[in-house]
This record gives structure tokens, sequence and C-alpha cells, in this order.
């Protein structure tokens, strides 16, 4: 009996030993799984305290973000700098990190590291590191967030061509591209004075870089902190400081770079903070960054480079990169369906101007003077435009989220404007229009004007709920014409 209980118990471990090591096999499998596929992220910190993060947010597709607590120290930038050349995101993370930092997955995929072989794995951190006391900004100074000339002498990956956006010392009270943002938050947010926003956008294009230097200025003329928030032992205060935000286009719609920053990157108070970035594409893509939660008094230093792809497949950089792209604004869209379309319903709840598509053949008007396509067929928008007319076109009406036509004593539809009662073709010929506060107008009207017979009214337009413009019969004898 004695025999066959060893037996047994032999029989049984060895079945036990095959069971553990085929778990062990099914989740060593699930581990390399998970870590290939999804958003994923590692950070670098050096001794300097910069933060080099590397964000995986598409399936070939890797964006470096480094904060640095000083202007001129950022190690993308020192990198490129000692090496004379562009290096891919897992060299940079190979030549950065420790040698006892294991290469995550999604760097490893996609790209080659036999190219640093040759060179240790950590061998740049002590040659790019530069130790500062921190910005030059002690209160009160004349700069605004990070002295200019240490703050556009370089960028990280190396300058494309000269830099094609470069905005500052902007503070929101005296830059008007900043927008009174309190219309899309919470009473409580703006409270202590207005909030305001700001986005700026590359379209179409391969490479990004960039850099933004930050300063939440926190005084009794420029309070963040927040009476009254919910918390467990009231009263409660809370910070609510400028946010950062880096996005990308996909499927039309703005995403963030990478899940774990999707509520942004918050300025500390009283605190500068500079950001630099570097995106290498696998395709053409739409990058904008973007602030929010911004007062009038906060400051900010933005700098931003492109490169997008000629007709031959080479790289085409600094001035050159936009001659074979469309400027659009990141609002509007271009259809083939005969319609132009205002829509309110659509828009993200912290964006206030509506999702505009625009019917591609109003753009080609028989008209010259509302012609805008340039001679390589890419689509030219003005800069600046606070509103928008539409000439020769057949009806309009106006909907609700869900599709339901609305039609009452503000909002009017009209089945045939070239028939239209008593004005005829008056409004088929001279035009439909409105105006208001576009994300890329100057002018500082905060109202939108549906001008009749959009509406019934030529008084500001109130939208008690969210609706829709739906404008039909556009062709080539239609014409737009963006408004100033």
């Amino acid at each position: 009996m004695k025999t066959i209980k060893i037996i047994d118990i032999i029989f049984m471990l060895v079945i036990l030993g095959f069971l553990s090591c085929e778990k062990a096999d099914v989740m060593r499998e699930d581990t390399i799984r998970q870590s290939l596929e999804g958003d994923q992220n590692v950070s670098i910190t050096l001794e300097n305290e910069n933060k080099i993060s590397f964000f995986k947010h598409e399936i070939d597709e890797v964006f470096i973000l480094e904060e640095s607590n000083c202007s001129n120290c950022s190690v993308l930038e020192n990198i490129i700098a000692i090496t004379g050349k562009e290096l891919s995101e897992a060299e940079i993370f190979w030549a950065l990190s420790k040698p006892e930092d294991v290469v995550p997955a999604f760097l490893q995929m996609n790209q080659v590291l036999g190219k640093t072989s040759s060179k240790p794995q950590g061998w740049a951190r002590n040659q790019v590191q530069k130790y500062t006391k921190g910005f030059e900004n002690p209160t009160p100074s004349p700069v605004i967030a990070c002295k200019n000339s240490n703050f556009t002498s370089a960028i990280a990956g190396g300058f494309l061509g000269n830099p094609e956006f470069v905005k500052l010392d902007k503070k929101p009270l005296t830059y008007s591209s900043f927008t009174n943002d309190c219309n899309n938050l919470s009473d409580d947010m703006c409270q202590k004075g207005k909030r305001y926003r700001y986005s700026a956008t590359f379209n179409n294009i391969k490479k990004w870089r960039g850099k933004i230097c930050a300063r939440s200025v926190q005084n009794s003329n420029n309070d963040h902190y927040l009476p009254n928030i919910i918390c467990d032992s009231p009263p409660c205060t809370a910070y609510r400081g400028p946010v950062l935000y880096f996005e990308f286009k996909k499927d039309g719609v703005w995403k963030p770079i990478k899940v774990s920053i999707q509520q942004g990157i918050e300025i500390p108070a009283n605190k500068t903070k500079a950001y630099s970035f570097y995106k290498n594409a696998s395709k053409k893509r739409s990058y904008r960054i973007r602030v929010k939660n911004a007062m009038k008094l906060d400051e900010f230093d933005f700098m931003m480079d492109k490169a997008g792809t000629d007709s031959s497949g080479g790289s085409t950089g600094g001035g050159g990169s936009t001659q074979n792209e469309d400027v659009i604004p990141d609002y509007i869209s271009i259809n083939d369906n005969n319609r132009i379309i205002v829509d309110f319903t659509n828009a993200p709840d912290d964006i206030q101007t509506p999702r505009i598509s625009i019917h591609r053949d109003a753009l080609r008007s028989n008209d010259s003077m509302y012609h805008y396509f340039d001679n390589n067929g890419n689509i030219i928008l003005p800069k600046n435009f606070c509103g928008i007319k539409i000439r020769k076109v057949d009806s309009f009406q106006w909907q609700d989220k869900n599709g339901n036509v609305v039609n009452n004593t503000v909002f009017n539809k009209v089945d045939d404007l070239y028939n239209y009662g008593e004005y005829n073709e008056l409004y088929a010929l001279e035009g439909i229009e409105f105006i208001g506060p576009l994300d890329n107008c100057r002018g500082a009207n905060s109202n939108w004007f549906f001008k009749f017979p959009l509406t019934h009214s030529n008084s500001p337009t109130i939208f008690t709920k969210p609706l829709k413009l739906i404008i039909e019969g556009v062709s080539f004898d239609s014409e737009i014409i963006f408004l100033e």
C-alpha cells in the first residue's frame, strides 16, 4: 500500500509539474502579448532632473516628451548636437538609459538597435546633461516664461529648416489667439476670472518637433485656487492651473498622444516648466498642441517645426514643407456630398467652434475671386476669418442631435432659396451667412450671428441645445466666401 501511495504521489507531482509549466508558458505568452499590444510608455529620469518619456500611441509610432526645470538643458537637443545626425526613438533610449534598464518591447519591435551596438547602453548620459539652477525668471523679472535667446537656440531632434511656428512672451491678457473658454467650463472654474484656451496645429506632416515653456503665475490677481470644491472635510479649495495637451488626428477626431496624459499636464502654481517633444510618423498626420484653463497673466513660449514628404518621397523641411499640403483649420473637413454642414452637436466638450464640413466644389467656384486652390491643387483657406457666406445653394434646415428637423420662432427652414416667398431668389443670389468666435478669428466677438433667413432674427443666436445646420445643393456654381 505504501508503494502504491508513493507512486501515486510521484504521478501527481509529475502532472502538477506539467500543469505548472503549461501555466507558466501561458502566463509568459500573455505577458509578451500584453507588452506588444496597446498603449505603452517608459520614462528615464536623469541626474539633472530631466524626465524623458517614450509613448507608444500607434502600432509603429513613438512620441518622445522631455520635461525640464530649465530652458536650455534639453537632453533631446543636446544629443543631436553631439551626434550630428537624427536618431531613432530606440537609439535615443539606448543612449540615455542605464545599462541595467530593459529596452521596452515597443521600441524593439520596429526599430533596429544594431546601429548602437558598438556603443554601450547609456553612452550619452553624461555627455548630454547640463546642470543649471532653473529658469531665468525669479519674481519680479522682465522675462516672460523662458528667456527668448535660450528658448529659440535649439529644438528637440534638431531644426528641420527655419522653425515655422514661433510665438514668444504670450499671455492670454495680451494675445488674442487665447480664447475665453468659460462657456465650455463649469461656473466654478471661472469664479476667480476668465479661463482661456489655445491651440496650434500642423496638418499633414511626418516629422513634428517643438517645445513649450509655461509658467503658472499664482497671485491674488491671477488666482487658480477654487473654493467650495467637494472634498471629505469642507471647506475645501483646489488648484486648477494651466494644462498642456499633445494630440494627433485619427479618423477625423483629435486624440491624446497617450492615454496616461489624456487629462493633460498641469503646470504647478508659480512654477515654470519646459517641454520638448520629438515625433516621427510612418505616414502623414495632423498634430497640435493645446492649452486649457490658463488665466490672464499666465506666461507661455511656443516653438514648432515640421517636415512632410515631397512628390518624389524625399523629406521637405523648413518653409518648404507646406508646398504640397492643404492649409485647412482642424475644425473644417472637406466632403463630396453637395452639402455644407455647421455642426454644434458633434463638437468636443472643450471646443467652442463647431465642426464645419464643406463641399469641395464650393471652394472651386467659377468666380476667380473665391477660388481656394493653389497651382498644385492644394486647398488653401484664409488664415483668419470670423464667418462664412454661401451663395447659390438650394435649401437649408436645422436638425437636433437626433436628426429631427428644428423649425420654430428662432430657427428657420427653407426648401427652395430660389423661390423663397416674397424674397424670390434674393437670398440664393446674395447669400446666407453667419459669423462668430471661430478658432482662427482675430475678432473679440463672443456671440454667434446666424443671420436671416438662417434664423428669424439678426440678433445674437442663442442655442438652448446643440444643433446642426445643413445647407443643400452645393455645386460648381456655388460660392463660399470667408468673412474677416
